[in-house]
This record gives C-alpha cells, structure tokens and sequence, in this order.
C-alpha cells in the first residue's frame, strides 16, 4: 500500500496514541529512516528509538557512539534490542522506557486517563512485530503471538487493532506496517538497507548488491573476504605450484573488481552450473555466498554506518 495511505492510517490514531515508538536496524543506525516520520508522528508525541538486532554490531564499539550522535540530535531516548534472544535486561528497559514517557509525559488528548497507548512505527523488516511479541512475553508472561512476525518484509500490511502489553497500568500497543521513504537518497543508503534484507530481494540486483559489499569491506580495510571466500586459499596452491621452498604463504592482494571476486570464488569453492553446452561458473551462487557471509556476522564489522562513527572523538 502507498506510503501517503499508511502514514494517513497512523496519523488518524494519533488522537488515542500517547507514545510512538520507533524501531529501526541496528546495523544502519542512522540509514534509512524514515523522514516522514519527523514531520507526521514524531513532532507530535513523545518518541523512542529501538535499535533492534543489536546482537549483529560490536556493542563495545559503537553503543555510545550511536547514542552520543542521535543525543546530539534532540533524540531523547535511544534503547537497543534483540528481539530474537529476548534478552530479559533489554526487555525491561524498553517497558521503564514506556512507562518513564507516558507517566511523565503531559497528555494532549485526555486529561483524566485509565490506560496508555503507543504505535509502533519503522521501515519493513526492523523486527516491530517482534518487539511487541517479545515485550508482552516479557511482561505477561503470554507466549502466544500476538502479532504475525516474519523473517521477509511486507509481514504486516495494515495498521493492527490494538494488543495489550501491560496490566498495570494498562498499556496497549498499535503495530503498523513497514513504511519505506518513496525517495530513497541515493544508491548506497539502497544497497545497505538490501543488505540488512530490509527489502525484498527480488528488487534488488545480486551483482550490484555484491558489488557493493566489496566496496564497503576494502573502504573499512576489512580484507578477511579473501579468506573467508577461499581466494587466499587457492591463490596459496596456484603460488606453491609456480614457485617451490617459499619462506612465506602469500596472499592475494585486495580486489576491487567484483567480477574477479565471483569468478576467484567459484574457482576456489567449485560453485558450477550445468548448461547444455558445457559447464560455466556459477557466479548467482558465489554472489549469495559473498551476500550470506555478511548476514551471518562473518566480517569483523557489520555496522553499515561505520564512516559517521569511525573518527568521532
């Protein structure tokens, strides 16, 4: 559904909202939010930052980096939170977190209140469904799903009815759909919301998206692809085949040619298509692979947004 529609939907319950709450990636931390947000939600009633799938980034590293930047910023509140581990402490911060703004908060809607409201706002694919699941297990001890959670985007499509998270004092939480800025800033803002899978993958060109991981490895001098994709590896045996009583095992030097990354990759894993002609290399599955590495923590980084935070004081 087009943005204007949901952004209409969740400015239509703001009446009853006391609380917006907004999750977003921990991985681009500062990428990719929305900006409408600012204008039509935030402006309006007292906001927290989620930073959900913390457990993907160096916490030691970049924690107080990414706080110190959005308090810079006017942002008040910045939690961090791994929905899928639960972790008991992240949780409990997040519900005093609640309670701290709506307690404390001047009402602009009611002046005598029984119960709280908040929504849950943020772009497709954050974890928004999952943080409401994780709190009211958290809270109420209810297991059961509240809302549908999925591991692609486009779970949620509409804005939900109303789920209790908390008994007392009485707090309901609203989710809504991931809603995407319709005009992304530039390419690369593009490519890193498609690495953290923030959008579908059949919108997105796997070369391009690989391309633009290699680009991103070399600019942080994280060169350890070489070996994770077996390039070194092979480039050792090509070596010790050429030259004999080598004092050193060398090293392929840094690439920046994605198509020498694939074809180097499909050498050294034996990643091959069957064709009616032949065999070829298969160079969508060595793109996948290089993809997948990332998304399974394999680098020594894996926050996106490196270069706002890698010469802050």
């Amino acid at each position: 559904m087009h943005m204007s529609v949901q952004l209409k939907k969740m400015e239509a319950k703001l009446r009853s909202v006391d609380l917006i709450i907004e999750v977003h990636d921990a991985r681009i931390p500062i990428t990719g939010r929305n900006q409408q947000f600012f204008r039509h939600l935030y402006a309006i009633r007292p906001h927290i930052l989620v930073l959900n799938k913390c457990d993907l980034i160096d916490m030691k590293k970049y924690k107080h980096q990414i706080e110190d930047y959005y308090y810079e910023r006017g942002v008040q509140k910045v939690l961090f939170t791994d929905c899928k581990k639960r972790l008991p402490r992240a949780l409990n911060d997040v519900k005093l977190s609640m309670l701290d703004a709506l307690e404390n908060t001047p009402r602009f809607n009611r002046t005598v209140k029984t119960e709280y409201q908040a929504m849950v706002v943020g772009i497709p694919n954050v974890g928004k469904s999952s943080l409401i699941n994780a709190i009211r297990t958290h809270t109420l001890g209810i297991k059961r799903k509240a809302v549908e959670a999925g591991a692609r985007p486009g779970v949620t499509v509409r804005v939900q009815n109303r789920v209790r998270i908390l008994d007392k004092p009485p707090v309901y939480i609203i989710d809504t759909p991931g809603v995407l800025s319709p005009n992304h800033r530039n390419v690369e803002d593009a490519m890193k919301l498609a690495m953290c899978d923030l959008v579908l993958e059949s919108h997105v060109n796997l070369y391009y998206l690989a391309d633009f991981l290699l680009f991103w490895l070399n600019r942080s001098e994280d060169f350890s692809y070489l070996e994770l994709l077996g390039i070194n590896q092979k480039f050792r045996k090509n070596s010790e085949k050429n030259e004999e009583n080598l004092d050193i095992s060398p090293k392929q030097a840094p690439i920046d040619d994605i198509q020498q990354v694939l074809a180097l990759t499909c050498a050294a894993n034996d990643f091959r298509i069957q064709q009616s002609i032949g065999e070829r290399w298969d160079f969508d599955r060595a793109a996948k692979y290089f993809i997948q590495l990332y998304r399974n923590r394999k680098f020594k980084d894996s926050c996106l947004d490196n270069e706002h935070f890698l010469y802050r004081n």
